[in-house]
């Protein structure tokens, strides 16, 4: 399946929703809107946030793509889901530790309010009443898309233990044509979690465990453990 890759630099606010922007979809609170440039295949997200407060959001989103010839859909997806270990590895972004410190993008992991399924993706927050871009590539022959903005309420910080596809590596590396870093498989972190109602297609195939604070020491040397007999096998093959 086709995964998109984010320019995550490039996020940023904007003073007002662009003229060419087409809308998405909208609720009484945001409103989700696109431009595209064929020429890069590129597909720029507009999120506004309609309300007098500060809000935190993710952004679900699929397309429709017709590649030499072939109808090629993928399904919605949270925004940061695919690559998020590459994002994280290679300083374009970290997770969220503190609600006093966050940037206007940030990796989290989001819970499913309905069955509880984990998933790593982008948290932004929008200021009252604000508007961000946010650019991604890899739309090439783009018919349509489709996509809406999920309300993200944060619940607490936890250390995870994630063990992650680490043919994503080499997907990012053919889809953006630049070599990266990735980190250990599996990997550590401490992160917000936020709860939605929908956590989308799992783009990058994850296992992840929340750590009890009584047993993080414990679960640093399994982790240890773990990446050891992984180095061994990749040695093998």
């Amino acid at each position: 399946m086709r995964k998109f890759y984010a320019d995550v630099k490039n996020i940023k606010p904007i003073a007002q929703i662009p003229e060419n922007a087409n809308k998405v979809w909208e609720n009484e609170k945001f409103s989700l809107y696109y431009t595209y440039d064929p020429s890069k295949g590129k597909v720029v997200w507009i999120m506004v946030n309609k309300t007098k407060e500060r809000q935190y959001v993710s952004l679900l989103r699929g397309a429709s793509l017709m590649i030499n010839g072939v109808s090629d859909a993928v399904p919605p997806y949270c925004f940061g889901d695919a690559f998020a270990e590459i994002y994280f590895a290679n300083g374009l972004s970290s997770f969220i530790t503190s609600l006093l410190d966050i940037p206007l993008y940030s990796l989290a992991v989001l819970k499913d309010t309905i069955n509880g399924t984990l998933r790593i993706a982008f948290v932004f927050q929008i200021p009252a009443e604000g508007i961000i871009e946010v650019p991604e590539y890899g739309f090439v022959g783009l018919q349509s898309v489709n996509g809406k903005i999920l309300d993200a309420k944060a619940e607490n910080i936890n250390m995870y233990a994630v063990i992650y596809d680490y043919v994503e590596v080499a997907e990012y590396e053919q889809e953006a044509g630049v070599q990266v870093s990735a980190p250990p498989d599996p990997y550590a972190v401490y992160a917000y979690l936020f709860n939605v109602n929908d956590v989308g297609y799992p783009v990058t195939q994850r296992v992840i465990f929340e750590i009890p604070q009584e047993d993080i020491n414990v679960a640093r040397s399994l982790i240890k453990d773990v990446k050891g007999f992984f180095d061994k096998l990749k040695k093998m093959f």
